[in-house]
C-alpha cells in the first residue's frame, strides 16, 4: 500500500466536472441566445439518411435554412459526426441524434455526450442546448457533463482545473423549473461519484477507503452514517460475508447509510455489493482481463450515489443504503472451495467455487438490511454473474424477484430513467440446485444446470425471506457499456437512476 495514493482525498483526486457542478449557472431561456454556442439536434431523413433536418424549436426558419445551407455547402452528412457552424454571427454545433429505437432519454444523453466530445476543446463560456420534438434539455444537459468527465485524478501531474468547461448552461426552450435544474445537477454529481469510485485503482479504493469516503459524503449532507467493522460483523453472525474477505490483509466494512424522507412510514432499502477487487480467491480468475476487477464495486457505487442523490433531494420515503465493502484475494488464509460458512440468518453455505463471491457478501447484507430495517421493497445490485452478458450483452440489465409487483416497479423507474431492463424468471424447478447435500446451501450450482444469472438469483432469494426483494445483475452494463447515452469507455454508473427512481415513484 505504499505506493498508493491512499493518503490523498478523494476530493482531490475526482473528475473537474464534480467541483464545477457546483460553479457553472444552468438557466432557462425562451429562444436564441446570441451570445451562446448553441448545441442542436439533427434528425436525418428516414428514407434518404444524406437528407437532415434541424430539431430545434427555438431557431427561426430563417436561420435553420441558413444552417442548412452553410452544413451542405461543406458537403457535410449527419453520417460524419457532429459539425460546427457559423450562422448570423451565432456559433453552433450540430449533433446528429441516433435513429436506435431506444428511449428519449438516452437518445437525450447521447446527444450531450456526442456534443461534449465534439466541443470539449473549443473553450467555450456559454452553451446553449436547443433541441426540439421529443428530446429533453436536461437529459442532453446530464450527457453533456458525462461526456466532460475525466480522470485526471490518478495522472501524475495532477492540476484542478474547471476553467476550461463553460461558466453557464442555457436550456433554449425549456420549460425546467429550478427544481428540476437543481434535481439534474445533483443527479450528474452523483453520476460522477458513481463514475469515480468504479474507476478508481483497486490500491486505493479498498473497502477501508470505501467507508471513508461514505462518511465523507454522509458527514458533508448531514446524513447518519455508521461503518461496521470486521469485530462488529462477527458479533452479528455475518459468517458468509467475512468468509469472502479471509485471504485479504484489508478488512471488509459494511456501510449503512439513513436517509429521512417525506413520509417516513415507508422504507425502501438499497443493498450494493462493494467487492473493490475480485481476484476470484482461491479459485483464481485467468490474468487476461483481470485488471477490469476493480469495478466489481460498481453496485455498491450506485448505491453510494443513490444515498448522495438522497441526501440532496428528499426523497418521498425513507430510504436505506447498505453497501458490502471487501476484497476477494487467494492467500494462506483464503477460504477453499468445500469449506462451509454460516450466514447471519444461521444457514450454512457449503463454497464451491470461491469466485462465486458476491452472493455470499449479499446474502448477509440483504438479511442485514430486512432485520434491522424492514423494509417495505428492498432491491440489491451487483455485478453478480458473467453469464448475464451471455443473456443480455453490455446493453442492458437483469431483474430477478419473488413479487411480480416489485419487479414491476423496479422496470418502470428503470424505463424512467432510460436504463434498459429485462426480468428473468427464477424457475422453481432449480431451486434444488442451490441445496447442498452436506449444508443448507451451496454458493453454485453443478455446471451442467447452466443459467448462471439465475442461479445467482436463486441463491440470494434464500436470505430474503417474505420481504419484497428485486436482484440488479449488472455485470453486463457496469462498465464499458454498450447501451445507448452511456459513456462506453470505463464505469457507467449503470443502475444508479433506476435506484433514484425507485424510491421516487414508491408513493405514486
Amino acid at each position: 500500500m505504499r505506493h498508493a495514493l491512499s493518503n490523498e482525498s478523494w476530493k482531490s483526486l475526482m473528475p473537474d466536472t464534480y467541483d464545477w457542478l457546483h460553479q457553472v449557472k444552468v438557466a432557462v431561456a425562451p429562444a436564441l441566445v446570441t451570445d451562446a454556442h448553441h448545441i442542436v439536434g439533427v434528425i436525418s431523413d428516414e428514407k434518404e439518411k444524406d437528407k437532415f433536418r434541424l430539431n430545434g424549436n427555438v431557431l427561426a426558419q430563417d436561420f435553420v435554412t441558413k444552417a442548412i445551407a452553410a452544413a451542405t455547402a461543406l458537403g457535410w452528412k449527419p453520417a460524419a459526426g457532429p459539425i460546427h457552424l457559423s450562422v448570423d454571427k451565432v456559433s453552433l454545433t450540430l449533433v446528429p441524434q441516433s435513429g436506435i429505437k431506444v428511449s428519449a432519454k438516452q437518445i437525450s444523453r447521447q446527444i450531450g455526450l456526442d456534443a461534449a466530445k465534439a466541443v470539449k476543446e473549443l473553450k467555450i463560456t456559454k452553451i446553449a442546448i436547443s433541441v426540439g420534438d421529443g428530446i429533453s434539455e436536461l437529459e442532453v444537459f446530464n450527457g453533456l457533463v458525462s461526456g466532460f468527465y475525466n480522470h485526471v485524478g490518478f495522472k501524475g501531474v495532477r492540476k484542478k482545473d474547471t476553467s476550461r468547461f463553460p461558466t453557464g448552461i442555457v436550456l433554449a426552450g425549456s420549460k425546467a423549473s429550478a427544481e428540476a435544474i437543481t434535481t439534474h445537477i445533483e443527479l450528474s454529481r452523483a453520476e460522477a461519484i458513481t463514475r469515480f469510485l468504479q474507476d478508481a485503482p483497486p490500491n486505493y479504493l479498498n473497502p477501508t477507503k470505501f467507508a471513508e469516503i461514505a462518511l465523507d459524503v454522509a458527514k458533508e449532507s448531514g446524513v447518519p452514517c455508521r461503518i461496521l467493522d470486521k469485530e462488529q460483523m462477527t458479533k452479528l453472525g455475518m459468517g458468509s460475508m467475512l468468509s469472502v474477505s479471509d485471504g485479504s490483509v484489508v478488512e471488509p466494512r459494511t456501510i449503512v447509510i439513513e436517509i429521512e424522507g417525506k413520509d417516513n412510514s415507508k422504507t425502501v432499502a438499497f443493498v450494493g455489493k462493494g467487492l473493490t477487487f475480485d481476484a476470484g480467491g482461491i479459485s483464481i480468475k485467468p490474468s487476461a482481463g483481470m485488471e477490469e476487477m476493480k469495478y466489481d464495486m460498481s453496485g455498491g457505487a450506485a448505491v453510494l450515489g443513490t444515498a448522495m442523490y438522497f441526501a440532496k433531494v428528499k426523497p418521498p420515503v425513507k430510504v436505506i443504503c447498505v453497501i458490502g465493502a471487501s476484497e476477494n484475494m487467494p492467500s494462506g488464509s483464503a477460504t477453499r472451495p468445500g469449506d462451509i460458512v454460516r450466514a447471519m440468518n444461521g444457514k450454512t453455505i457449503e463454497v464451491h467455487n470461491t469466485d462465486a463471491e458476491g452472493r455470499l457478501v449479499l446474502a448477509d447484507m440483504l438479511h442485514y438490511a430486512i432485520t434491522e430495517y424492514k423494509p417495505d421493497i428492498i432491491v440489491d445490485i451487483a455485478t453478480l454473474t458473467g453469464a448475464v452478458l451471455f443473456a443480455l450483452g453490455c446493453v442492458g440489465s437483469a431483474v430477478m424477484t419473488n413479487d411480480a409487483a416489485t419487479a414491476e416497479h423496479v422496470m418502470r423507474a428503470g424505463e424512467e430513467g432510460g436504463e434498459p431492463l429485462w426480468q428473468l424468471p427464477l424457475w422453481p424447478e432449480l431451486e434444488k440446485e442451490v441445496k447442498s447435500d452436506i449444508a443448507d446451501l451451496k454458493n453454485i450450482a453443478k455446471g451442467n444446470v447452466k443459467g448462471g444469472t439465475i442461479m445467482g438469483g436463486m441463491f440470494l432469494k434464500e436470505f430474503v425471506g417474505d420481504a419484497k426483494w428485486v436482484h440488479l445483475d449488472i455485470a453486463g452494463t457496469g462498465w464499458n457499456c454498450q447501451a445507448l447515452g452511456y459513456p462506453a469507455a470505463g464505469g457507467s454508473a449503470f443502475g444508479l437512476r433506476t435506484l433514484i427512481n425507485t424510491a421516487e415513484l414508491f408513493n405514486r
